[in-house]
């Protein structure tokens, strides 16, 4: 039988020994710490055990989070000791087994009393049984977490801080960046492109720009080879965050969101609150931009736009996917074959009220025909007059920023009013909350609606008539030679908004919107 004993003389109590010959080693790193700190931990732990002869178990684990349920390696341990496999768990400080708040720390006591397993730190053995062993526990978890809330406050102002200072502070930078160096390049604090990935990152700049969504866009780059940084096949989630990531744009954005909205949160955490874009702070010019605005711009438009697409469209199973709108009440028109050919379903909403809408359908290659027409026509003639159009456009947006602005001032005012009666004890509290979060709403979504307005005013002239040309022109040449249906629908896309169709026996109307 091996004994492991130490000399207790602290508090005036009397010496123990304790019967100890399998133990567990867990070791954590701190926020401060790095990896040669964790290997010093673990060789500490280990020579404390070769000196008392004890068989050990190491759990090795790399996070900071006071959250029990988050972190995978402590969550094991508790679960084998609860089932009495260890006699003791050595670690370098009592706090390195937790430091969250006294629902966890009481969750850490209850494994090790329920078990009678013991603490052992380099310095003292913990019997968390034992009446002062307890106390003492109590006191180090105690001082532990008040110095942990002192250390992650510090990092959140760090990191705000640094953030309005255009410094990096979010972790791995966005692809294609790396964190300050490459090859000759230096930002301090701050990133930079990385020229093998940029090369990347502009070819799926320039598929989304052409109308490829994120999801075609990443099969593409899987079917060539060209895989992730970590060697993973590209996801169309990831293509799309890439693509909408404003930080390409040289900015550094920070005062989005507050608390914590991932799926695995602390106990404590705040419900996760996202702040409208006028309330974000946004620090320009910080590092070297990936994209420009006018691509950006073009390309979130481009996305929105696909959002209004049933799912089905998207995957591009014919031509006119996703193109083809009710005029009678917007909705996408869907298709069927029938003896290999293609034919476009009646129109299939019914209103609240129970009435059909109507809208006839009628074989593609009609509509295709008066498509094309509209195409060639508006090659020779409309393009010349496009600038009184965008001039119509903007003046349009203008009116529509002005009356948004307008909403929102009126907003602002309903919810100094609703403040104002509740000082003066107009409303219970209940009903003072109900009415403030409606407003807040009320002005989260217009101010995002405001932002998104201002943004397409100032890219409404982005494409010119030349552009235009250009793009005309790539269609019409390739169009004809093209018989895959989603390479089709990706050109028809290029240049064409939507088509709106209408039918009512022999009267049909087909408008087409250009982009």
């Amino acid at each position: 039988m091996l004994y492991f004993c130490l000399e207790v003389s602290i508090l005036g109590i009397e010496d123990k020994k304790f019967i100890i010959r399998y133990v567990a080693i867990y070791i954590r790193k701190s926020r401060a710490e790095g990896m040669e700190d964790l290997e010093k931990h673990r060789m500490v732990l280990i020579d404390l055990c070769k000196r008392n002869n004890f068989k050990y178990v190491e759990y090795m684990e790399v996070g900071t989070s006071d959250s029990i349920d988050l972190r995978p390696k402590i969550c094991k341990l508790l679960k084998e000791v609860e089932e009495g496999v260890y006699d003791a768990v050595c670690v370098v400080e009592y706090d390195r087994l937790g430091r969250g708040d006294l629902g966890e720390q009481d969750r850490l006591k209850k494994a090790f009393q329920k078990s009678n397993t013991l603490i052992i730190t380099p310095d003292k053995i913990y019997d968390l049984n034992d009446d002062i062993d307890d106390t003492y526990a109590d006191l180090k978890g105690f001082f532990a977490r008040q110095e942990y809330k002192m250390i992650t406050k510090r990092l959140r102002q760090g990191k705000k801080i640094g953030a309005r200072r255009g410094q990096w502070t979010n972790g791995i930078p966005p692809f294609p960046y790396v964190y300050q160096r490459y090859k000759d390049k230096y930002n301090p604090k701050g990133i930079v492109i990385h020229d093998e990935r940029y090369i990347i990152y502009r070819n799926m700049i320039e598929e989304a720009i052409k109308g490829i969504p994120p999801q075609k866009i990443a099969e593409n780059f899987n079917r060539k080879g060209i895989l992730t940084v970590k060697s993973n096949y590209w996801r169309g989630e990831t293509v799309q965050r890439l693509l909408t990531d404003e930080t390409h744009l040289g900015k550094i954005i920070s005062n989005k969101t507050q608390g914590d909205g991932h799926k695995q949160k602390r106990p404590n955490a705040k419900a996760l609150k996202v702040f409208p874009k006028s309330e974000w702070v946004v620090v320009e010019n910080c590092h070297e931009p990936a994209k420009t605005q006018e691509e950006h711009d073009r390309i979130v438009e481009l996305i929105g736009n696909r959002k209004l697409i049933g799912t089905k469209a998207r995957h591009q199973t014919y031509a006119f996917s996703g193109l083809i709108k009710c005029a009678k009440c917007g909705h996408s028109h869907t298709y069927y074959v029938k003896r290999n050919e293609v034919f476009m379903k009646p129109c299939w909403y019914i209103n609240p009220v129970g009435e059909k809408c109507r809208n006839e359908g009628i074989r593609i290659s009609f509509i295709e025909k008066m498509v094309l027409e509209e195409i060639k026509k508006y090659k020779v003639d409309f393009i010349a007059n496009e600038t009184e159009a965008e001039n119509d456009t903007l003046n349009s947006i203008n009116e529509m920023i002005i009356e948004c602005d307008a909403n929102l001032q009126r907003q602002k005012r309903a919810l100094e009013v609703v403040n104002d009666a509740y000082e003066y004890g107009d409303y219970c509290r209940s009903e003072w909350l109900r009415r403030k979060k409606k407003w807040e709403d009320e002005i989260y979504h217009t101010s995002n609606t405001l932002y998104e307005l201002k943004k397409k005013a100032k890219s409404t002239a982005k494409i010119t008539n030349a552009d235009r040309q250009k793009m005309l022109d790539a269609f019409l040449e390739n169009i004809t030679e093209t018989t895959d249906n989603a390479a089709r629908n990706d050109l028809y896309r290029t240049i064409i908004e939507s088509i709106v169709w209408q039918k009512n026996g022999d009267d049909i109307k087909v408008i087409v919107n250009f982009k």
